[in-house]
């Protein structure tokens, strides 16, 4: 367990994180522009971006909130970044 304290240490898993969600978004993009019969539905780059951007907002926040000298300001963007991705994503949902 103590060979897994530096990786929790430093900003490389939240960033991994990160780079992991825009994986992620583009992956699903292309296979839902390939597939637009598949079970997931016609391709709806809106409703990707949207619930993978939240997430990833949230990750962001996290980055800032444990920096050894933390930025509340980029912590209350990314908070609020996180929300407004959220509630877009509500109103993509609604419009099905």
């Amino acid at each position: 367990m103590d060979r897994l304290v530096p990786i929790f240490e430093s900003d490389a898993l939240p960033i991994g994180i990160l780079v992991l969600i825009v994986i992620e978004a583009a992956v699903l993009v292309i296979w839902q522009r390939r597939n637009p019969k598949s079970p997931l539905g016609s391709p709806n780059t809106a409703r990707i971006v949207s619930f993978l951007g939240a997430g990833g907002s949230l990750v962001a926040a996290m980055i800032f909130h444990r920096r050894p000298e933390p930025s509340p300001e980029g912590f209350a963007i990314a908070m609020l970044c996180a929300l407004v991705v959220h509630l877009w994503h509500i109103a993509v949902l609604l419009r099905r």
